[in-house]
């Protein structure tokens, strides 16, 4: 469910099979469309495919050069953010010591028996293991929230941000629709947060994110990828999200990125973020947010038993 009274749908990557317009018409969404696209870095401002798609331009925030250009002013905030970047970076070498420990543990227990079956033997164990990687991740997400209102807190207050952030403000009052781009998870939660997009957002304002820009508006940013280049991934929390549309993990590229065909990795990580809603996010999916919950379509669940199914909602709730 969504936070607010709004619209909100996330959707897959849309460079293959876009959905955004027929998205939008389905909700009945409409402009001025403001666009945050600060996860394309410094190509921001290449929204010509985008906005040959939506048949009007999109207003872009223009976040990254913003960012640059109070950097350039004030380098105590340079200073600031570069600071909270080490400090990210130590706290996630800390996390993935001992997340390494956990999911060796679990994958273990796993392979000891079948996701589909109750196990009275195995199961106890494998529940616990399950609930110490919650515990880490949640452990984790609170040390990563606590920099993030301490910095982005402080940010807030500086001059060099203040005519941008009242800018912001001023425009998304006046949006009929916020649209957030996929791009770098990292740099566009940095660059919302900095900028205060989530808090000037008014209340009913609808919101479309895709890809990575889907990934930023739940509670919990989660990455994921089963076989990266640099060998065995394991899926973890890069921290907190927006919040925006609360209780579900989204998994752009699933398909792609994640072995789906494999029981016991599907299962462990729907354990694993249980009670959350695992979502399989592929090109052309959408999932969006209803007074009875989440329904969408191409849109997949991932089971604790290890299976990708249809059904958004479990049987019976």
């Amino acid at each position: 469910m969504a936070a607010d009274s709004r619209s909100l749908a996330l959707l897959g990557p849309q460079h293959e099979r876009p959905n955004l317009r027929e998205v939008l018409d389905g909700m009945g969404a409409a402009g001025p469309y403001v666009l945050v696209s600060a996860g394309w870095q410094e190509r921001e401002s290449e929204t010509g495919r985008l906005d040959a798609h939506l048949g009007e331009p999109a207003r872009s925030l223009d976040l990254w050069p913003r960012c640059e250009a109070a950097f350039e002013a004030d380098s105590d905030l340079r200073h600031m953010m570069f600071g909270r970047h080490d400090r990210m970076k130590e706290l996630s070498t800390l996390y993935r010591v001992r997340l390494a420990a956990e999911l060796a543990a679990a994958r273990e227990l796993m392979g000891r028996t079948r996701p589909d079956q109750a196990d009275p033997l195995v199961g106890p164990s494998l529940d616990l293991a399950c609930g110490a990687l919650r515990d880490l991740d949640d452990l984790h997400c609170s040390r990563v929230g606590e920099i993030n209102e301490e910095v982005f807190g402080e940010a807030a207050g500086r001059e060099s941000l203040r005519a941008g952030r009242a800018e912001i403000a001023e425009v998304l009052d006046g949006a009929g629709t916020l649209l957030v781009a996929g791009g770098h998870v990292g740099i566009l939660y940095n660059r919302m947060r900095l900028f205060g997009v989530r808090d000037a957002l008014p209340a009913s304002t609808p919101v479309v994110g895709w890809s990575a820009g889907a990934m930023v508006l739940t509670d919990r940013i989660l990455l994921f990828h089963d076989s990266p280049p640099q060998g065995p991934g394991d899926a973890e929390f890069l921290g907190p999200g927006l919040g925006l549309a609360p209780g579900v993990v989204v998994l752009p590229h699933a398909s792609r990125r994640l072995d789906l065909d494999d029981r016991g990795r599907v299962a462990l990580l729907a354990r694993r973020l249980a009670p959350e809603l695992v979502v399989a996010l592929d090109d052309g999916d959408r999932l969006e947010a209803g007074a009875d919950g989440w329904s969408g379509e191409g849109a997949r669940r991932l089971t604790p038993a290890g299976a990708v199914v249809a059904e958004l909602m479990e049987v019976g709730a």
